[in-house]
């Protein structure tokens, strides 16, 4: 960074000191002031040092708790992961046998079109199929096709659905919810619809659409369904609830027709798409009637929840889903009916449980980072426990009907793994001195050059560290300088060289005796070799003439340091 700067300024220098003097010079204010900051920012992180990293975590877990409490008074706000979790996961639930979508497709259309004509068919037709899938077993049936209107041209067809619909008990019905907006104009009283729940005083209206059969009146379900607010389908609304009162879903409706126990199934379920072992078993419409009543493929009706749509091009719905960007609606409400009977909806974590297990990850990671026994073992900690959590959310969405998402914790470990590690790059770039990060003042600084050498095998990580904190602590921060990066290379010779740590350090006379005190007060630093004379230049590491002075000064100290502890 500091090689791009002083290449930018004898850029400058060139082509706008005498043509742009003024341009000139607020540019080389600006660039200064930019290496200042950065040098400042060095600084500080080596003045605070832990302090920094906790501000670090602080920072961190304020963000986590905004995001909690946004998540909190949003729910319906789309998490990107949970797609990516269940398009990405290793397994799904199977679809059940006992789930069968009796579609009318294209081929139903065409087929049937020679005998029936263009759809609307006949309602009698519909009845038909609905009597032939009771027939052959069906536990219970969902009709997914609003029928609001007469079919003035065939009374008759209509008389034989509102009888089937009155026959066949264990059947549910569509009401399709329109813009509450438009409440005030219906004359349709909530409490008159069959299984509704009032909240509250009042008799609120309700702008819907029913069917035209009262036969059905007694079993109907809201058919409508609940997109994120990206408009993703993610959930179901297996009670549609709102301010004033709730209404059964088409799905509970039918599901409580055919005496299944549905008691504890959440109002509003998470879907657990099959999406990586098949898809629910279909019999196209067509199929079911040309069928006779002994044939085989009528038994996968036996004790089987049937959904009833359309998916013929133009006919049926799709929409987007976590999994799929289109869906029909027939494959949607059949995972609806597999979940609420089965139990397999994602159990997905509370809030202040995933804000919880945030703030654990930032601070164990702030304690690893601060505590001197855990450091040396911060990077494999770290990607282990990435590794960990990444593997619990994959396998719990994998093979369990819960998805821990652990992906925040992921995101906020890498963060402020991230910005540990840059702190502790400041730190060290200001202790050693590396070009551009230590801007001192203008103020001169002379005095004894003390070098303290030793190899990296003589002292352990935290007995190094303490050294270095405790001649911090005599002399300043200013005048110490860590040199442990000053070979490198591929020569058969770098492997000894390599291993010497030099401190150069610039101390008074009164400084000088406290640290040789301090290291002859503690065993653990038998091994240092200790140098010192008088420093001719000024005290200022980005100055060539201090760099002259000192690189042969450090050279002959990590020569002694070999020749004296490991001979050559």
């Amino acid at each position: 960074m500091t090689d791009f700067f002083e290449f930018l300024m004898t850029f400058l220098k060139r082509m706008g000191k005498n043509q742009f003097p003024a341009v000139y010079g607020l540019l080389r204010i600006a660039l200064d002031y930019k290496a200042l900051s950065i040098s400042w920012t060095a600084r500080m992180s080596r003045r605070f040092g832990s302090k920094a990293i906790f501000i670090v975590g602080l920072i961190a877990s304020l963000y986590a708790g905004f995001l909690s409490f946004n998540n909190s008074i949003a729910p319906n706000a789309p998490k990107p992961s949970h797609d990516v979790i269940l398009k990405t996961r290793f397994s799904s639930p199977k679809p059940s046998h006992n789930v069968v979508i009796l579609d009318i497709d294209e081929r139903s259309l065409a087929t049937l079109s020679e005998e029936y004509g263009r759809w609307p068919w006949a309602r009698s037709v519909l009845a038909d199929g609905m009597q032939k899938a009771s027939d052959s077993g069906a536990r219970g049936l969902l009709l997914n096709v609003m029928l609001s209107d007469p079919d003035r041209s065939n009374a008759d067809a209509d008389a034989v659905m509102d009888m089937t619909a009155q026959m066949i008990r264990p059947s549910a019905f569509p009401i399709i919810r329109l813009n509450p907006e438009n409440d005030k104009l219906s004359q349709l009283r909530v409490s008159t619809i069959n299984g509704a729940k009032l909240i509250g005083d009042g008799e609120p209206t309700l702008a819907a659409i029913l069917p035209m059969f009262q036969s059905m009146h007694d079993r109907l379900g809201v058919a409508n369904q609940k997109p994120d607010d990206d408009g993703i389908i993610r959930k179901y609304a297996f009670v549609w609830d709102e301010e004033k009162f709730s209404l059964p879903s088409i799905v509970k409706r039918s599901l409580e027709a055919a005496d299944a126990d549905v008691i504890g199934v959440p109002h509003l379920i998470s879907l657990n798409w099959r999406n990586k072992e098949g898809r629910y078993f279909r019999m196209s419409f067509t199929d079911l009637l040309a069928a006779s009543p002994d044939d085989p493929k009528l038994s996968v009706f036996k004790n089987s929840m049937v959904v009833l749509g359309l998916s013929a091009p133009g006919l049926g719905q799709t929409k987007a889903t976590a999994v799929l960007p289109v869906e029909d609606d027939s494959e949607i409400l059949a995972t609806a009916i597999d979940d609420a009977l089965n139990g397999t909806y994602l159990r997905l974590l509370p809030e202040w449980c995933v804000l919880s297990i945030n703030l654990i990850a930032i601070w164990t990671l702030v304690f690893l980072a601060t505590t001197k026994t855990t450091n040396p073992w911060f990077n494999k900690i770290f990607f282990l426990a990435q590794s960990g959590l990444g593997s619990v959310t994959l396998l719990s969405a994998s093979y369990t009907n819960y998805l821990v998402d652990l992906t925040d914790s992921m995101t906020f470990g890498a963060g402020v793994f991230t910005a540990i590690k840059l702190v502790q790059s400041l730190d060290n770039s200001w202790t050693r001195a590396k070009p551009g990060f230590r801007r001192i003042s203008k103020r001169d600084h002379f005095g004894s050059l003390v070098l303290v050498g030793y190899l990296n095998s003589a002292l352990d990580s935290l007995s190094a560290k303490a050294l270095e904190n405790s001649v911090q602590k005599i002399v300043g921060m200013p005048r110490f300088i860590r040199i442990d990066d000053l070979f490198s290379g591929e020569s058969f010779v770098m492997s000894n060289c390599a291993k010497c740590r030099v401190l150069v350090i610039l101390a008074d006379d009164q400084q000088f005796q406290a640290l040789i005190t301090w290291i002859e007060e503690n065993d653990s630093y038998q091994n240092i070799v200790i140098n010192r004379r008088e420093l001719e230049s000024k005290w200022d590491p980005d100055d060539p003439i201090f760099q002259a002075e000192l690189a042969p000064v450090v050279l002959k100290i990590c020569i002694q340091i070999l020749e004296t502890i490991e001979p050559i």
